[in-house]
Protein backbone atom coordinates (compact mmCIF):
# COMPACT_ATOMS: atom_id res chain seq x y z
CA UNK A 1 0.00 0.00 0.00
CA UNK A 2 1.37 3.40 -0.84
CA UNK A 3 1.54 6.44 1.41
CA UNK A 4 -0.84 8.51 -0.72
CA UNK A 5 -3.52 5.83 -0.28
CA UNK A 6 -3.12 6.01 3.49
CA UNK A 7 -3.24 9.82 3.48
CA UNK A 8 -6.32 9.74 1.27
CA UNK A 9 -8.03 7.34 3.68
CA UNK A 10 -7.15 9.46 6.72
CA UNK A 11 -8.41 12.65 5.05
CA UNK A 12 -11.65 10.96 3.98
CA UNK A 13 -12.17 9.67 7.50
CA UNK A 14 -11.49 13.13 8.98
CA UNK A 15 -13.99 14.72 6.59
CA UNK A 16 -16.64 12.16 7.53
CA UNK A 17 -16.08 12.75 11.25
CA UNK A 18 -16.17 16.53 10.73
CA UNK A 19 -19.45 16.29 8.81
CA UNK A 20 -20.97 14.04 11.45
CA UNK A 21 -19.81 16.47 14.16
CA UNK A 22 -21.43 19.45 12.43
CA UNK A 23 -24.74 17.57 12.08
CA UNK A 24 -24.67 16.49 15.73
CA UNK A 25 -23.91 20.03 16.93
CA UNK A 26 -26.82 21.38 14.87
CA UNK A 27 -29.24 18.79 16.26
CA UNK A 28 -28.05 19.36 19.84
CA UNK A 29 -28.46 23.13 19.47
CA UNK A 30 -31.98 22.64 18.12
CA UNK A 31 -32.74 20.29 21.02
CA UNK A 32 -31.48 22.78 23.56
CA UNK A 33 -33.60 25.48 21.93
CA UNK A 34 -36.70 23.31 22.18
CA UNK A 35 -35.93 22.40 25.78
CA UNK A 36 -35.49 26.02 26.79
CA UNK A 37 -38.61 27.07 24.92
CA UNK A 38 -40.56 24.18 26.40
CA UNK A 39 -39.41 24.97 29.92
CA UNK A 40 -40.24 28.63 29.45
CA UNK A 41 -43.70 27.88 28.10
CA UNK A 42 -44.32 25.30 30.82
CA UNK A 43 -43.32 27.70 33.54
CA UNK A 44 -45.32 30.51 31.97
CA UNK A 45 -48.58 28.68 31.41
CA UNK A 46 -48.29 25.21 32.94
CA UNK A 47 -50.25 23.66 30.09
CA UNK A 48 -49.70 20.31 28.31
CA UNK A 49 -48.56 21.79 24.92
CA UNK A 50 -45.47 23.17 26.61
CA UNK A 51 -44.62 19.76 27.99
CA UNK A 52 -44.88 18.48 24.45
CA UNK A 53 -42.24 21.01 23.38
CA UNK A 54 -39.97 19.85 26.22
CA UNK A 55 -40.51 16.23 25.23
CA UNK A 56 -39.63 17.13 21.64
CA UNK A 57 -36.39 18.70 22.83
CA UNK A 58 -35.55 15.60 24.83
CA UNK A 59 -36.39 13.47 21.83
CA UNK A 60 -34.03 15.55 19.68
CA UNK A 61 -31.24 15.02 22.20
CA UNK A 62 -31.85 11.29 22.19
CA UNK A 63 -31.90 11.40 18.38
CA UNK A 64 -28.55 13.24 18.33
CA UNK A 65 -26.99 10.63 20.62
CA UNK A 66 -28.40 7.84 18.49
CA UNK A 67 -27.12 9.53 15.34
CA UNK A 68 -23.65 9.90 16.87
CA UNK A 69 -23.57 6.24 17.88
CA UNK A 70 -24.81 4.91 14.53
CA UNK A 71 -22.63 7.29 12.49
CA UNK A 72 -19.53 6.47 14.51
CA UNK A 73 -20.17 2.75 14.12
CA UNK A 74 -20.62 3.06 10.35
CA UNK A 75 -17.47 5.15 9.95
CA UNK A 76 -15.39 2.75 12.07
CA UNK A 77 -16.62 -0.28 10.12
CA UNK A 78 -15.93 1.40 6.75
CA UNK A 79 -12.25 1.89 7.58
CA UNK A 80 -9.86 -0.10 5.41
CA UNK A 81 -7.38 -2.44 7.01
CA UNK A 82 -3.84 -1.56 5.99
CA UNK A 83 -0.74 -3.69 6.45
CA UNK A 84 1.69 -2.43 9.06
CA UNK A 85 4.26 0.16 8.07
CA UNK A 86 7.03 -2.21 9.15
CA UNK A 87 5.93 -4.87 6.66
CA UNK A 88 5.67 -2.26 3.90
CA UNK A 89 9.15 -0.99 4.75
CA UNK A 90 10.48 -4.54 4.71
CA UNK A 91 8.93 -5.12 1.30
CA UNK A 92 10.47 -1.93 -0.04
CA UNK A 93 13.91 -2.84 1.32
CA UNK A 94 13.59 -6.33 -0.17
CA UNK A 95 12.69 -4.92 -3.56
CA UNK A 96 15.62 -2.48 -3.42
CA UNK A 97 17.93 -5.35 -2.49
CA UNK A 98 16.75 -7.45 -5.44
CA UNK A 99 17.18 -4.52 -7.84
CA UNK A 100 20.69 -3.79 -6.58
CA UNK A 101 21.60 -7.48 -6.86
CA UNK A 102 20.30 -7.61 -10.41
CA UNK A 103 22.21 -4.44 -11.32
CA UNK A 104 25.48 -5.75 -9.83
CA UNK A 105 25.16 -9.04 -11.72
CA UNK A 106 24.51 -7.29 -15.02
CA UNK A 107 27.12 -4.52 -14.86
CA UNK A 108 29.30 -4.08 -11.76
CA UNK A 109 30.88 -0.86 -13.06
CA UNK A 110 27.52 0.91 -13.35
CA UNK A 111 26.54 -0.36 -9.89
CA UNK A 112 29.71 1.17 -8.42
CA UNK A 113 29.07 4.52 -10.12
CA UNK A 114 25.43 4.54 -9.03
CA UNK A 115 26.40 3.75 -5.42
CA UNK A 116 28.92 6.62 -5.39
CA UNK A 117 26.33 9.05 -6.77
CA UNK A 118 23.68 7.79 -4.30
CA UNK A 119 26.10 8.23 -1.38
CA UNK A 120 26.99 11.76 -2.49
CA UNK A 121 23.31 12.60 -2.91
CA UNK A 122 22.47 11.19 0.53
CA UNK A 123 25.29 13.22 2.09
CA UNK A 124 24.09 16.37 0.33
CA UNK A 125 20.47 15.87 1.43
CA UNK A 126 21.22 14.98 5.06
CA UNK A 127 24.04 17.46 5.73
CA UNK A 128 23.31 20.71 7.50
CA UNK A 129 23.75 23.69 5.27
CA UNK A 130 25.83 26.49 6.74
CA UNK A 131 24.75 30.02 5.93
Amino acid sequence: MNISGRINGVLRNAALWAGLGVIIVAVVLAAIGFLITGLYMWLLHRLPPELAAAALGGGLLVGALLLAWIGGTVIRKSRRKYPSLLSEFGGTIGLAGRLVGMLVRRDPKKALIISIVAGALAEYITSERKK
